[in-house]
């Protein structure tokens, strides 16, 4: 009986550990770095990586930041928009602030953001959007801006997706094996 229970222990011990795995593999996060800007893209709690972008900034790790994210309705203002209001209430000044309205999904806001860093002339990104979304994010804008440009991850927290503990929820569920899926996508297209 007891080495029954050790076992069944030891085995819900080693699939907790590797849901834990999996929670820091969807959210890499770098060592910040100084860089030429934030990249926030909007998606999911569209808040909290505005947030996060803002505190980034505030903290000094880069001196513009750009939000990317078109309106899912058209006759609204865009993701975009509505990011740098709240960073300007923020206090954020609005020179440093540029917006992509055009992006519709997460291969478009790294093509459409790229487009901005080539004529800005960027080495250094930080990139932030949630930490479930954060991996396949990193991929596609690796892609479009190649490995000329630095990429430091600095994922921002989700109210809906903890890394540590996404699996006691149907739709922290939902969120990473759907990001999973989308990763494999994403892993078929870039090659």
């Amino acid at each position: 009986m007891i080495a029954s229970f050790a076992k069944t222990a030891f085995i819900a011990i080693v699939v907790v550990g590797l849901l834990v795995l999996w929670g820091s593999y969807l959210g890499p996060k770098d060592k910040l770095k100084q860089a030429d800007a934030i990249i926030a893209i909007s998606g999911g709690d569209t808040l909290a990586r505005t947030q996060k972008a803002v505190e980034l900034y505030r903290e000094g790790w880069a001196s513009e930041i750009i939000f990317s994210g078109a309106a899912l309705d058209p006759k609204s203002p865009s993701n975009a928009a509505v990011m740098r209001e709240i960073a300007q209430g923020m206090g954020v000044p609005s020179n440093v602030i540029q917006i992509e309205e055009e992006s519709i999904d997460t291969e478009s806001n790294a093509s459409q953001s790229q487009s901005i860093a080539k004529k800005r002339k960027f080495n250094s990104i930080i990139l932030v959007t949630s930490s479930y979304h954060q991996r396949r994010a990193y991929m596609e804008f690796r892609d479009k801006f190649g490995e000329e440009v630095k990429i430091i991850n600095s994922p921002a927290e989700d109210k809906n997706w903890n890394s540590k503990f996404w699996w006691l929820s149907p739709y922290g569920w939902f969120l990473s094996l759907s990001e999973t899926a989308k990763i494999g996508l994403t892993l078929i297209k870039n090659r």
